[in-house]
């Protein structure tokens, strides 16, 4: 699978993404002002319906060619963590981490259970760090892709879980 590549303007980044779908790289145009925005929210997450606009028309396994969704997660420094690609308005459960399972282990998916307002950072409820990972915990995401996503270390992500377990935040769901 190809590296993801961003280009850096002053009003805007170029982005590509890979999508698994496609099996190609998909183009993006930014602006800057909307990561900004997004990163208050703990991570920008760029949501991208499209279609492979030339799909292999005789291989009838190719679905390329319907519409599909990327998520591109980029951080403050406009570079991209992690990147998803699925059918319909989210990934299925079975589609995520389904490698894993496949491979006889199992997968933790970490899932908020209570939604919280960004003044809960300001109040020191939660710290900014938790803050932006718990947007990450969004159901699509193993404990390993929230850690890649936020460029921390498996260990620190199981950490900050038990913490957000015990404050009610998120539940870790198991499956194998």
């Amino acid at each position: 699978m190809p590296e993801n590549k961003v280009r850096k303007y002053f009003q805007l980044i170029e982005a590509w993404a890979w999508c698994d779908i496609c099996e190609d790289m998909i183009s993006l145009n930014i602006d800057k002002n909307e990561i900004i925005s997004g990163l208050e929210m703990g991570i920008y997450t760029k949501e991208y319906k499209h279609a492979n606009p030339s799909p292999d028309l005789e291989d009838t396994d190719d679905v390329s060619g319907q519409e599909h969704t990327i998520y591109v997660y980029i951080n403050d420094n406009y570079d991209i963590t992690g990147v998803k690609s699925f059918f319909g308005e989210s990934p299925s459960t079975e589609e995520i981490g389904a490698e894993t399972i496949e491979a006889g282990g199992e997968v933790r998916i970490p899932v908020i259970v209570k939604e919280i307002s960004p003044m809960a950072v300001q109040l020191g409820m939660l710290t900014k760090e938790q803050f932006k990972v718990l947007k990450i915990c969004d159901g699509m995401n193993t404990i390993e892709q929230v850690a890649s996503i936020a460029q921390k270390s498996v260990e620190e992500i199981e950490k900050m879980m038990e913490q957000l377990r015990k404050k009610g935040l998120v539940k870790v769901i198991k499956r194998t």
